[in-house]
């Protein structure tokens, strides 16, 4: 006589066949092949699956068996309460958290749901391996704190970071600071108390810790969703090319440091003085007026200013014409140091992609303000 269990898989197991086969029949091409191996593939898996409970008889019990009443899983206590339907809610708060804000929360949220399966299945299981519920615990216990306990950690500490970081971000400049010492003086105050009362219920301290967490992850996320504040961008040699036309001393130039440390790793150095503009490199004698450069590698250039004046070196680094939905544009590529005092040094890190033969203007280092003085570049 067949189960109830069997019954189900032989009905799905032979719908699965005739579906094959009727496929099989009706859709040819690369897409029919396809089709058909997947529904032998199924229909196999559930062949097999059939087969299996077939054998156990869906672990029924005899009544006559002397063990029935004892050590069959029908006779063991239901599964006992859990935590991780509480987590997989929190981990499907971030997922749907993450969909509306930044892609990072919704990738923690997907690892942090996962994780929650895996371990309630672990769970599910070692509560029915055996009679015994504290060999149960045991198996339970091997399994999942070897994983569990540093992946937990690694995750909380994680979304703590995360979240701690939106509300800094979201505060005003003066603000965060005093986000931050109150917060460390609650956790210092709720660690003083925990530690004064040895006797507190550690259903206590989970339930606060719990608290705070969740606290910390919906302000996280609120503040996240509202954007930070607006961070002023100050302005650099690097994004603001005009700097680098004249010797005028801009913000970028404030407290810009005169020196460099011994080991740089220069190219080559350029001095500034009298009025003129020349290089050394290592391994060439006297000053040179022209130095190579190779492409596609980093560049180190130092300046050495030995005039009265301020002065910052420029690198041109050429002229291109680009095509721009159909209009020609000429480009100059320029960068520069900061404004580099009497007897001071600077450094300039170049990264040239082109060859300067491909360039329609010449690769030159120049001093504004310094007419009729130059460094040529040569990029192979």
């Amino acid at each position: 006589m067949f189960t109830t269990g069997s019954k189900l898989f032989i009905g799905a197991t032979t719908l699965s066949l005739i579906t094959t086969v009727v496929f099989a029949m009706m859709v040819g091409g690369s897409e029919g092949w396809l089709g058909t191996v997947a529904l032998i593939s199924l229909t196999v898996a559930l062949a097999f699956v059939s087969g299996i409970v077939i054998f156990i008889r869906d672990a029924n019990v005899r009544s006559a068996a002397p063990d029935a009443l004892t050590a069959s899983s029908a006779a063991q206590p239901a599964a006992g309460a859990s935590m991780w339907p509480a987590f997989g809610a929190l981990a499907a708060t971030l997922i749907v958290i993450g969909v509306c804000t930044k892609p990072i929360v919704f990738l923690v949220g997907a690892a942090f749901l996962l994780s929650t399966i895996g371990a309630w299945m672990v769970q599910g299981w070692s509560e029915r391996a055996s009679g015994d519920a504290a060999y149960n615990e045991s198996v339970r216990k091997r399994t999942l704190q070897p994983l569990a306990f540093p992946l937990a950690a690694l995750l909380l500490i994680g979304i703590i970071v995360y979240s701690f970081s939106r509300i800094m971000l979201f505060l005003s400049k003066a603000g965060g600071p005093a986000a931050f010492i109150v917060v460390a003086a609650l956790i210092t105050f709720a660690g003083f108390v925990f530690a004064a009362r040895p006797g507190l219920k550690k259903g206590v301290i989970a339930g606060v810790a719990t608290i705070a967490m969740l606290g910390l992850v919906s302000t996280g996320a609120a503040m996240a969703i509202s954007g930070q504040r607006h961070i002023e961008e100050h302005p650099t040699v690097s994004n603001d090319p005009s700097i680098c036309t004249s010797n005028d001393e801009t913000e970028a130039d404030d407290n810009a440091s005169q020196n460099l440390a011994a080991k740089t790793n220069t190219s080559a150095t350029i001095f500034l003085k009298d009025g003129k503009l020349y290089a050394e490199v290592i391994g060439i004698a006297g000053p040179q007026q022209s130095i190579t450069l190779q492409r596609g590698n980093p560049s180190n250039i130092v300046f050495k200013n030995f005039d009265a004046e301020p002065a910052r070196l420029t690198a041109n680094l050429g002229e291109f014409e680009k095509d721009v939905n159909g209009t020609k544009v000429t480009e100059k590529p320029v960068t520069c140091t900061t404004l580099v005092e009497k007897g001071g040094r600077s450094f300039l890190s170049l990264r040239i992609t082109k060859s300067s033969i491909a360039s329609k203007a010449p690769y030159t280092f120049t001093v504004p303000g310094v007419e009729g003085s130059s460094v040529e570049i040569v990029v192979p």
